[in-house]
């Protein structure tokens, strides 16, 4: 394993990290607030390094990581402020900040479909466009991507909103698995990232061969007016 070091924040049951170890041939922690989740994590990805921890209060020493990941996470968090500053000591000079949040349209929607939407997914804001290159602009990071993507996601979240009752919890809206249909649109929209059929035994199916290119046009056209996410990537100077 090299020198080189990643973190991802809110890293859940770990199928990410593992991705990232492989792609960057590099050592991978990954951290999450759930013991339950990172004992997860710990079973299915064992070459991988979990710890329970809050984004809040990194027990990490300054500039240690080359690339960190926040994966659909600065939602979530309840003290946005000490996430960022936190992030931002933890990484190198030169190193790659990778940010992916919901989109604003996106969560306007969603909240009409589904109203406990933001109880269930402990989401606490809604983030404009801009708003993330000032916070991390005003700590040294400059903007060095950014892209709209996800489109495909909104047909399976409405699938999945409208087939569970609201919950008190995330969990709680269920898995794709719970149902047969649930788990042939979710293998369909797996295979249309190929970051995970690339990284996994599913290029061993042929399917990605139609499904790639073809969740490649959805995209490119959906996100032009709706996308699901906003994908960033900051480098610290």
């Amino acid at each position: 394993m090299s020198d080189f070091q990643i973190l991802e924040v809110g890293c859940g049951k770990g199928r990410n990290a593992e991705v990232l170890q492989k792609r960057w041939k590099a050592k991978v922690v990954g951290i999450d607030v759930s013991s339950e989740i990172i004992e997860t994590a710990k079973r299915l990805h064992p070459t991988v390094e979990f710890s329970v921890m809050s984004l809040e209060s990194l027990d990490f020493s300054d500039k240690v990581f080359d690339r960190i990941y926040a994966i659909d996470v600065l939602e979530h968090v309840d003290d946005l402020i000490k996430s960022v500053d936190e992030i931002v000591r933890v990484l190198k000079p030169n190193g790659v900040l990778v940010v992916n949040v919901p989109a604003e349209k996106s969560e306007q929607w969603l909240l009409k479909i589904r109203p406990s939407y933001f109880e269930e997914m402990h989401h606490v804001r809604i983030f404009k466009v801009g708003e993330m290159e000032k916070l991390f602009s005003e700590r040294g990071l400059l903007l060095a991507k950014y892209k709209r993507k996800g489109f495909i996601d909104h047909l399976l979240l409405y699938y999945l909103f409208k087939r569970v009752n609201p919950s008190s919890t995330q969990l709680g809206i269920g898995r794709w698995s719970d149902s047969r249909l649930g788990t042939i649109l979710f293998a369909l929209q797996t295979y249309t990232k190929p970051e995970f059929v690339f990284s996994t035994w599913l290029w061993l199916f042929p399917a990605w061969i139609v499904l790639i290119p073809l969740g490649f046009l959805i995209n490119l056209i959906g996100d032009r007016f709706f996308p699901k996410s906003m994908y960033y990537e900051f480098i610290k100077h």
